[in-house]
């Protein structure tokens, strides 16, 4: 089953001077897209939580932590083809920018602000970004 830490060592694979940052927005695009995409259909479980600096999935985090079991890509096998397509789109649109780029990005899109509501900027959350508001902004 495909989780949040395999689709980033998918990313890391296809660039290894992904930063964090990078990692987790571009996994964050893929979780939307799909839903948006497959008419709800998730790409894998775990939603992301509306942290400071944008969504995060925790799971994905904490497996960035041991950046050596992280960049060890052989889970990516797990990944059916039509998917690895999929993600190279996300790829290909969403690779090239900074993590700070990204982190702009998502902090003015409505799942990440509605998720954050009544928080200062630097106030830690993990208040989840819910499905709904995803679905709502990417699927207009």
């Amino acid at each position: 089953m495909l989780n949040a830490t395999i689709i980033g060592q998918y990313f890391l694979s296809k660039n290894p001077e992904l930063t964090d940052i990078q990692i987790q927005k571009l996994v964050y695009y893929a979780y939307s897209w799909y839903m948006v995409k497959n008419k709800g259909k998730k790409l894998f479980e775990e939603k992301p939580q509306a942290w400071i600096h944008g969504p995060v999935f925790r799971s994905l985090f904490d497996s960035m932590k041991d950046y050596k079991k992280f960049s060890d890509t052989t889970e990516i096998e797990k990944i059916d083809k039509d998917i690895m397509e999929f993600l190279d789109v996300i790829y290909n649109i969403y690779g090239n920018y900074s993590g700070n780029d990204l982190e702009r990005m998502t902090h003015s899109e409505t799942p990440w602000i509605k998720a954050r509501n009544g928080l200062k900027p630097h106030e830690f959350s993990q208040n989840i970004i819910s499905d709904e508001d995803i679905l709502e902004c990417y699927g207009r």
